[in-house]
């Protein structure tokens, strides 16, 4: 807490007892207006003293003793540093080391308060570029183009929430007494290890997680699901409703890393995987979608990319508005 008279908590026993001086009460408002954590103190001090009867009903206290174990509990909660002096008034200290018994079940109370209160959001979201950043708790996330997500972190069970609205590729800061959880149109990923990769796009059929390190389960609320660990693929048909271990497949990263690797592989499925990383357009006509094509392609432009694969097969390459078209009599 900020500007901090040594005596304040004497003047917030007077204050909350109704005995302050006008200087006095001006001070105390004064001094919590200057700093939020200032208001939240006192109000967390009127909380417990408009809740507690015993306030009402003065006895002998140990008031040293009181206020040293007060200063203890609140440390907890702030940054306050008091420094304490001989009682001035054992009225007034009456009334603190009152507070100081309820002080336990009120600072329970506004823990509990705080715990239930609704986490804060934090949203993450690309456009027509990938995005990458780094979520509160510590962990990475890169999104592919057309993606939301989520973030809160659930107090009451210790749990980092995602909700996913696209793809997006998670590398998780792991913490034992937390869990990570992405959850994408009802179906969940709980993280058990470390890099995973999961496309949820709404308009389409499929859910699909990839595990590049550690393991994760895949699952619903009906459905146990399954488990995957490093280099595993799973797939849920939402139409079927079921989970499956499927064989990985090639460049599912790609949009993260544009490194891309094909052995032969048809034209018309190499076109529509750039096509899915680059904001330029590589175009061919239906005579070339069964040409067969090994190569790979490290973080190039797509310019380089069309020209390299006209060269191998052949192929005029020409400049278009959206990007490059590909032309030649085709392949047998």
């Amino acid at each position: 807490m900020n500007n901090l008279p040594t005596h304040i908590d004497e003047l917030i026993s007077k204050y909350l007892a109704g005995e302050a001086s006008p200087e006095e009460a001006t001070q105390v408002n004064t001094w919590a207006a200057a700093d939020d954590s200032n208001k939240k103190y006192l109000q967390q001090l009127e909380f417990i003293f408009k809740k507690t009867p015993a306030i009402q009903k003065w006895q002998d206290f140990d008031t040293d003793a009181a206020w040293s174990k007060m200063r203890s509990k609140l440390k907890e909660g702030s940054t306050k540093t008091v420094e304490l002096h001989p009682r001035r008034s054992f009225h007034y200290l009456q009334i603190a080391a009152s507070i100081v018994i309820v002080l336990g079940i009120g600072f329970g109370i506004y823990q509990m308060m705080d715990i239930n209160k609704p986490a804060n959001v934090v949203a993450v979201s690309s456009t027509k570029e990938t995005k990458s950043d780094t979520l509160p708790d510590g962990s990475n996330v890169f999104l592919n183009k057309l993606t939301e997500l989520d973030y809160a972190f659930d107090k009451k069970d210790k749990t980092h929430r995602i909700k996913l609205r696209g793809e997006a590729y998670f590398h998780v800061k792991h913490e034992d007494d937390k869990k990570f959880l992405v959850e994408a149109e009802g179906i969940f990923i709980k993280d058990i290890g470390t890099s995973f990769n999961v496309k949820a796009y709404p308009n389409t059929n499929t859910i699909e997680v990839v595990v590049e390190e550690g393991e994760v389960q895949f699952y619903s609320k009906d459905n146990p699901g399954v488990y995957l660990q490093a280099g595993g693929r799973g797939v849920y048909n939402k139409k079927d409703k079921t989970f499956t271990v499927e064989p990985p497949q090639a460049n599912v990263l790609a949009y993260k890393t544009k490194f891309f690797s094909f052995s032969d592989a048809r034209l018309g499925d190499v076109v529509e995987a750039l096509n899915n990383v680059y904001e330029k357009k590589l175009s061919i006509g239906s005579q070339l979608e069964n040409c067969l094509l090994t190569v790979s392609f490290n973080n190039e432009d797509l310019n380089e990319i069309a020209n390299i694969i006209g060269e191998t097969l052949n192929l005029k390459v020409t400049v278009t508005r959206d990007g490059f078209l590909l032309d030649g009599d085709g392949c047998e």
